[in-house]
């Protein structure tokens, strides 16, 4: 099959996964390039997937449509269309983000999260859509390995029982090397411009920071990486 013109109706249906209001109401969403769709592909979620050249399993478009299709300037060989799976599983390493904003930091810290054993993610209010195509792009196929929930979290974090649950404050915590990494655990990261929320902190059993020589603070995904590697089960 192949599809040349971009008012074509499958292309104008995938179009409307460009924004958070058509993904959540199809249930789906777009990812670029060959290696994300062969991700999806092994976690069983991708749907159809599209490719400038022909392959078998593959619909063929054109560069025109590629690039209606793509969000980044560079043209990609195969864009993917998946089904939006919802894992709630609970691991024994938790990452809560509190209003963590931007896409790039938020696929960052998925990327970490994975690689340090951090296997579930709980998003707060305010926390960036994690199928924004920047946050998917950032994560490298980790979005794929994890499970997501969304929470209020001054309710879900009382009503986690059996964690050690750490915050962050660069003003009122404890040393990282200090922090002992039990063995079920759950790590509160913030905004970027604003950090954890006050009442949030308030949740945790104890807060970290992170030494630093004359800089006042780190990106969010490095603090977080680098904690996450701290507490990460031995």
């Amino acid at each position: 099959m192949l599809i040349t013109s971009v008012d074509n109706p499958r292309i104008k249906e995938l179009c409307k996964l460009k924004t958070s209001k058509g993904r959540k109401k199809e249930g789906k969403f777009l990812v670029e390039g060959a290696h994300l769709v062969n991700e999806a592909r092994k976690c069983g979620c991708l749907l159809e997937a599209y490719s400038l050249t022909e392959k078998e399993g593959y619909i063929t478009i054109t560069d025109n449509v590629m690039r209606k299709l793509s969000q980044t300037d560079t043209v990609v060989p195969e864009i993917g269309l998946c089904r939006i799976v919802k894992k709630e599983e609970l691991a024994d390493r938790i990452l809560i983000l509190d209003g963590v904003q931007d896409p790039g930091n938020m696929g960052a810290l998925m990327r970490s999260a994975k690689a340090f054993g951090f296997d579930t993610i709980v998003l707060g209010e305010g926390s960036c859509d994690i199928y924004n195509d920047k946050a998917i792009r950032s994560s490298q196929g980790a979005i794929f390995k994890l499970s997501f929930i969304q929470a209020d979290l001054l309710e879900y974090i009382p009503a986690l029982k059996g964690y050690t649950i750490y915050g962050t404050n660069v003003v009122n915590g404890i040393i990282l090397a200090e922090a002992i990494a039990s063995d079920k655990l759950a790590l509160i990261l913030g905004n970027e411009g604003n950090g954890v929320r006050k009442e949030v902190q308030a949740l945790a059993d104890k807060n970290l920071y992170i030494p630093m020589h004359n800089t006042e603070s780190l990106n969010v995904s490095v603090a977080g990486s680098i904690i996450m590697y701290s507490l990460r089960a031995k």
